[in-house]
């Protein structure tokens, strides 16, 4: 295990040891700890509030779209939050290993809060095109911000409380997240709700910058580092840093992955839930908000599973639990499907709909995949900050980024393709996800022994 920088705190001119909270219930007493948590919460809600208000504006009228078709607006909506990950996370990867990382936090904070405010002004004039950059804005600060709060938390925690920050990172973004995309479309259905939108976007990007405030100096990585300012230069640079190391390579293949099955599973289950369960509206926040709680419950659950130790064994333990929930989830789906054959395919009621075992049963499930993905991808982000090269860390963030961004790409096509084109079902679909769930798992866990050979729970 590498090393882990000491604190650098700028105001006392002295070094400080890692936080020394060994729990999640201590680093969340920790006010460095909470500063950087706030501070990624409110930039996670603050991107899904602004997306999921845009989208409803644009859905029901609140923005003219000049007659373009809406699910055109849609899937440039969702990629203007994706596509800077390609293109700027690598050249933000290199800007923090060379430079102090908190310091270019606070300034990535300043930025979000200019762009919200921006973003209030085009509310105000009601323009689409505005919006629309407005939005690839916090799409590009989200991007510059990623690759600094994962390369950031091994300088401020002990190993020890690696999987620990790692657990609430992840259930912290995964909650904002469902927070947000609730949060925007309740706003841009009230009277008055541009003047929400605008306000409450801007409120959370000024508290996130004064939580960034509270994350104290750190070490710098690698001050003699040459920035390259091409991004696809950079990108391959970085990529090839990736690539060095074959545990770091397959690590991020592995949280890529888990990308791919969350963009699959949280897409489709609007669409689950009216063909497959033929289900009222409100089942979906219902199925969203499990979801999400799961995966939150699982991350949390690593430590405890793991005693405080950063253990890959966990990760194949976490992989059979999607796989197993994602065959039963098939398998609940067409129950649903056959009793609805029978029926005469009306939507139905949400009272009557929970009175049914069957559907339970998908619920049940849903909230259980959530929770085997949390599993699975809490011991791989801990494992990649351990394994990485401290000089280069940012940049091996950054690489994953990228990486993420493509499955989470590949996925949006995967799902046009089958259900779009050839016609598929969504339980169909699904069981193609698991057949590649085990193709590209069965890879991970054979190209790198660690995962095999690491002693038991």
């Amino acid at each position: 295990m590498s090393e882990v920088p000491a604190l650098d705190i700028a105001a006392s001119g002295s070094e400080q040891l890692p936080l020394q909270a060994t729990n999640q219930k201590q680093l969340l007493r920790e006010p460095v700890f909470r500063a950087l948590f706030v501070t990624q919460f409110t930039g996670a809600f603050n991107d899904n509030f602004y997306k999921s208000a845009l989208l409803m504006l644009f859905t029901y009228g609140g923005i003219h779209h000049w007659g373009i078709d809406i699910n055109i607006i849609n899937n440039l909506i969702s990629a203007t939050l994706i596509i800077p990950f390609l293109l700027f996370a690598t050249l933000m990867g290199q800007v923090a290993d060379k430079y102090e990382r908190s310091a270019i936090i606070r300034r990535i904070k300043v930025a979000e809060v200019l762009i919200m405010c921006a973003g209030g002004v085009a509310l105000w004039l009601g323009s689409p095109l505005a919006l629309l950059l407005v939005l690839l804005c916090t799409g590009i600060q989200s991007a510059c911000f990623s690759p600094l709060k994962y390369a950031i938390v091994p300088q401020l925690v002990k190993p020890e409380a690696l999987v620990g920050a790692n657990a609430l990172m992840h259930a912290g973004t995964s909650i904002a997240i469902f927070l947000g995309l609730i949060g925007g479309s309740l706003a841009a259905q009230v009277a008055g709700g541009k003047w929400i939108i605008g306000l409450g976007a801007l409120s959370l990007a000024l508290w996130g910058w004064y939580s960034s405030c509270k994350i104290p100096t750190v070490s710098i990585a690698n001050k003699a580092l040459s920035l390259q300012w091409n991004p696809w230069t950079q990108t391959r640079r970085t990529l090839q840093y990736a690539g060095r190391e074959k545990m770091v390579f397959w690590l991020i293949i592995g949280l890529s992955w888990y990308w791919f099955l969350g963009s699959i599973y949280l897409t489709q289950i609007p669409n689950l839930a009216r063909s497959v369960l033929m289900a009222d509206p409100m089942l979906v926040p219902i199925l969203l908000l499990l979801f999400l709680l799961g995966l939150s419950a699982g991350s949390l659950a690593c430590e405890r599973f793991s005693k405080g130790q950063i253990n890959p064994r966990l990760v194949p333990v976490g992989a059979l639990g999607v796989t197993l929930m994602g065959i039963e989830l098939v398998l609940a789906c067409k129950a649903v499907m056959a009793t609805a054959a029978t029926g005469d395919g009306s939507i139905q009621p949400l009272a009557e709909l929970l009175a049914r075992p069957d559907i339970w049963r998908v619920v049940i499930d849903v909230a259980l995949l959530g929770v085997c993905g949390g599993v699975y991808v809490v011991p791989l982000a801990a494992l990649l900050q351990e394994r990485s090269d401290k000089r280069v860390r940012a940049q091996i963030m950054g690489a994953n980024n990228v990486y993420n961004a493509l499955f989470m790409v590949a996925s949006a096509v995967m799902g046009a393709v089958l259900l779009g084109n050839l016609g598929w079902s969504i339980p169909d679909m699904f069981i193609v996800v698991v057949l590649l769930h085990l193709l590209i798992c069965g890879v991970i866990f054979w190209r790198v022994a660690e995962f095999r050979k690491q002693p038991g729970l």
